[in-house]
């Protein structure tokens, strides 16, 4: 009577399963010809994957960068220097980032710069920032074991000299946050143990204590595959967001480390560390944030993909119609054909929202 009964529950498991799989192999061919624009969502065949967002209209720093790309380096140093007493110390880092970048490019126009003014902490920060920026690109983004000798030993070279300029640019201008994001950084190169992190962490932290972009590189020095674990880097994501004020994009750091989870055991991190509350977190913080923020649709795209791998097809529908046709950004840039893997993730949520 009992190996009936086993039987009997086991052939029916089996049945539920194979309906189940049969749904989800259909739902995923009709997700490929779902018709878009029946759900409001832009025709697959507008898609755009280079950038995650619309183009953001900023004549200075425009004008900014092409000086800088002819080489004077005047523009960048009076946008920086207007930033020097501002409380929006994210908004200066953004600046550093964009010139930094422009320096590992071409570094004539900030050679220039620093020769006039040699002790312009805008231009050390800049400076050490491509530096950093220069040393991870020489290693490249691949594990150890699948990078060269000579490329690992660029990177043991420049690392420290950024670390260098960075501590150089925080003695010049003590209040200032920048340097330290560079150097916590540097921290997962050059290997600093817990303790040093957090000293590192600690100077940050009283400096600018919602800072999003330390917040993000904090969190790769905390997780699985450099110096922490899961459970450090989601107990370090989940304390920024509860620190931060209702409306802040702090909250979406935790969704960069359920990406992070991602890449490292694949979907099943969604079902594990995608919980309800911090879901329901991030969705309030956005509806409530600035539209012109940049960091916005970032954040709007690792929210979408999570809602719909949590099934939560009509909330991650609404994303896909507040990002429209853009899809230059994670998960989506982790596929072999982005555009592809955006419309697929559409057409779930779409699909499974039920009727246009």
């Amino acid at each position: 009577m009992f190996t009936n009964l086993v039987t009997i529950v086991g052939l029916a498991c089996l049945a539920w399963a194979l309906v189940h799989v049969t749904r989800l192999a259909l739902r995923n061919q009709q997700a490929k010809r779902f018709d878009a624009g029946a759900y409001g969502l832009v025709p697959r065949d507008q898609l755009d994957s280079r950038r995650s967002g619309p183009p953001r209209d900023e004549p200075a720093l425009h004008i900014a960068v092409e000086a800088a790309c002819r080489g004077d380096w005047e523009p960048a140093a009076g946008l920086l220097a207007a930033t020097t007493d501002d409380k929006d110390w994210e908004a200066r880092w953004r600046l550093v980032e964009v010139f930094a970048d422009i320096a590992v490019e071409d570094e004539h126009w900030l050679r220039i710069w620093r020769a006039e003014r040699p002790k312009d902490a805008d231009a050390v920060v800049v400076h050490a920032h491509a530096l950093l920026l220069r040393a991870w690109a020489a290693r490249g983004e691949k594990y150890v074991q699948q990078t060269s000798d000579g490329q690992m030993e660029l990177f043991a070279e420049l690392l420290p000299t950024a670390m260098y300029a960075a501590q150089e640019a925080a003695r010049l201008s003590p209040r200032d946050p920048s340097p330290w994001v560079t150097m916590v950084a540097a921290a997962r190169g050059l290997g600093l143990s817990h303790d040093e992190f957090r000293q590192l962490w600690a100077e940050l932290s009283a400096r600018a204590p919602q800072h999003y972009d330390a917040h993000w590189q904090a969190l790769q020095y905390w997780c699985q595959k450099w110096y922490g674990s899961h459970k450090l880097m989601f107990k370090f994501a989940k304390e920024a967001a509860e620190s931060a004020p209702a409306g802040s994009l702090l909250s979406g750091v935790y969704l960069h480390a359920v990406h992070e989870a991602v890449l490292q055991d694949g979907d099943q991190a969604y079902r594990t560390w995608a919980t309800k509350p911090m879901l329901a977190r991030v969705q309030a913080d956005l509806a409530q944030a600035a539209p012109e923020d940049h960091r916005l649709t970032q954040i709007r795209h690792l929210l979408a993909a999570t809602l719909v791998k949590s099934g939560r097809y009509a909330e991650a529908l609404a994303q896909f119609r507040l990002i429209g046709g853009w899809c230059g950004a994670a998960p989506w840039t982790d596929a072999n054909d982005p555009v592809l893997a955006f419309d697929h993730a559409r057409g779930l949520a779409a699909l499974g929202s039920g009727r246009p």
